[in-house]
């Protein structure tokens, strides 16, 4: 079966620290394990952070077969020390840690259905990710 992929244009989110846009792009396919057996496979992921001007803060990325000899997941960070080009290695990275980044060091508000329970249902999400996971970085 192809890939498919989500991709949602940035959201513009109110945090304390001012706006910032979180915009992301996951590619996954259906993997028949065996007859009626089938796992979702991440193909490649792109998670990204900017300010409210558009510019680029930070960005996570996974896209093994597009660039050659960069097939290990990574991120870029704008900074004056730094390429933003360069491809600092990371780990394999779930939504729910971005999203978990922007509650709660971004000072995003959790809506109000999940005001005190947000990083709850997180850690169970994230739970569900790390039990089925089929590869780590």
């Amino acid at each position: 079966m192809g890939a498919l992929t989500l991709s949602v244009e940035p959201l513009k989110l109110r945090s304390t620290k001012g706006d910032v846009h979180f915009g992301l792009a996951h590619s996954f396919r259906m993997v028949e394990e065996a007859p009626k057996v089938w796992h979702v496979s991440t193909v490649a992921y792109d998670y990204r952070l900017d300010d409210a001007d558009g510019r680029e803060l930070i960005s996570w990325h996974w896209h093994p077969t597009p660039l050659p000899g960069v097939d290990f997941p990574h991120l870029h960070v704008s900074s004056s020390a730094l390429d933003r080009h360069a491809h600092i290695p990371t780990g394999r990275v779930s939504i729910e840690s971005i999203l978990r980044l922007l509650l709660t060091d971004f000072g995003v508000h959790p809506t109000r259905e999940h005001r005190t329970d947000y990083l709850d249902v997180l850690d169970a999400s994230e739970q569900l990710f790390v039990d089925h996971r089929r590869w780590h970085a």
